[in-house]
C-alpha cells in the first residue's frame, strides 16, 4: 500500500511538472509571471476535461480524443520496440565483450565514445542514405523511408531511434561490468568452481542491473525528445504530429503526459519486481 501511495504521488508530481513546463513559453515571451500562472491554470483545466479537448489541424478544429488513439499507439510501439531492442542488444554484446582480451575491450570503448558524439540528425540521414544506396545497387527495398497516407513504417524509425540509445547502453554496461568484474567475489566464485561465463551472466549482471535501470530513465527521455525528429523526418503521423502542428501549451502538456504515463507504469512495475526479488534474497 505504501508503494502504491508513493507511485501515485510521484505520478501526480510528474504531471504537475509537465503542466508547469508547458507554460514556460508564455513566461519567456511576455516576461509576466501572472500571465504565466493564468496560462498554467488554463492548461490544467483543459487537461482535467481531457475528453473535451480540441486540436487544430490545418486551421480546422477536431476532437483530440479519440483522434489521438491510433497515432498514440503507433508512437508507443516505436518507442517501446526501440528501447527494448537497444537494451537487449547492448546487454548481449556486453557479455560478449567482457570475455574478450583487454586491448579489444579498450578499442570497443574508444569506438563507442566516438559514436556517442554523433549528432542525431546525421544518424537519421545516414540510415536513409543507406536504404537508398542498397535499393540503387541491388533493387531490393529494405524498407520505405517515408510514411505515405495511412501507410505505416516500423523498421526504419525503430532502428534510427535505437542506434544512439544502444551506444549509450552498451558503453555504460561495459563500464559497469568491468568495475564489477574487478571485485573480489568474482575471483572467489571462479575459484570455487563456477564458470566465468555463469558468474558474468548471473551474478555480475544482477549486481549492475540497478545502475543500468536508473541510467535507462535518462536514455528514455533522450528517446522521447528524438521521437519528434524521427516522426518529422519519416513523415510519421504519430503523437508528436499534434505537438508541432498545434504548438499550444495544452497540446504539449497532453502529449507529454500521454507518453510519460505508460513508461512510468512500466518502470514502476520493474522496480516493484526488483524489490520483490531483493526481499526474497534477503529472506533466503
Amino acid at each position: 500500500m505504501k508503494i502504491l501511495k508513493r507511485l501515485i504521488i510521484q505520478l501526480t508530481l510528474t504531471i504537475i511538472s509537465i503542466i508547469l513546463i508547458s507554460g514556460l513559453p508564455e513566461l519567456i515571451i511576455k516576461k509576466d509571471f501572472s500571465s504565466y500562472l493564468q496560462k498554467v491554470k488554463g492548461v490544467f483545466v483543459q487537461i482535467m476535461h481531457f475528453n473535451k479537448m480540441i486540436y487544430f489541424n490545418q486551421g480546422q478544429e477536431r476532437m483530440f480524443f479519440p483522434d489521438i488513439i491510433e497515432p498514440y499507439l503507433y508512437s508507443l510501439t516505436i518507442l517501446f520496440a526501440a528501447l527494448i531492442i537497444a537494451f537487449c542488444l547492448a546487454q548481449l554484446l556486453t557479455w560478449c565483450t567482457s570475455i574478450m582480451p583487454h586491448f579489444i575491450r579498450a578499442g570497443i570503448k574508444n569506438v563507442l565514445t566516438m559514436l556517442e558524439s554523433l549528432p542525431d540528425l546525421l544518424v537519421f540521414a545516414l540510415a536513409q542514405l543507406f536504404i537508398v544506396a542498397v535499393y540503387k545497387h541491388t533493387g531490393v527495398l529494405i524498407s520505405n523511408v517515408s510514411s505515405l497516407g495511412d501507410e505505416r513504417i516500423y523498421a526504419v524509425p525503430i532502428i534510427c531511434l535505437m542506434i544512439l540509445p544502444f551506444v549509450y547502453f552498451y558503453k555504460m554496461m561495459v563500464l559497469l561490468t568491468e568495475d564489477e568484474l574487478a571485485k573480489p567475489y568474482v575471483e572467489m566464485s571462479i575459484a570455487k568452481g563456477m564458470k566465468r561465463l555463469y558468474v558474468l551472466i548471473v551474478h555480475v549482471t544482477r549486481n549492475t542491473s540497478e545502475g543500468v535501470f536508473h541510467f535507462s530513465k535518462s536514455v528514455l527521455w533522450f528517446m522521447i525528445s528524438n521521437l519528434l525528429l524521427v516522426e518529422i523526418i519519416f513523415n510519421i503521423h504519430g503523437i508528436t504530429h499534434y505537438m508541432y502542428h498545434d504548438f499550444r501549451p495544452v497540446m504539449l502538456a497532453a502529449c507529454l503526459i500521454l507518453l510519460v504515463i505508460p513508461f512510468f507504469l512500466f518502470y514502476s512495475m520493474l522496480e516493484w519486481i526488483g524489490l520483490r526479488f531483493a526481499k526474497r534474497g534477503e529472506v533466503v
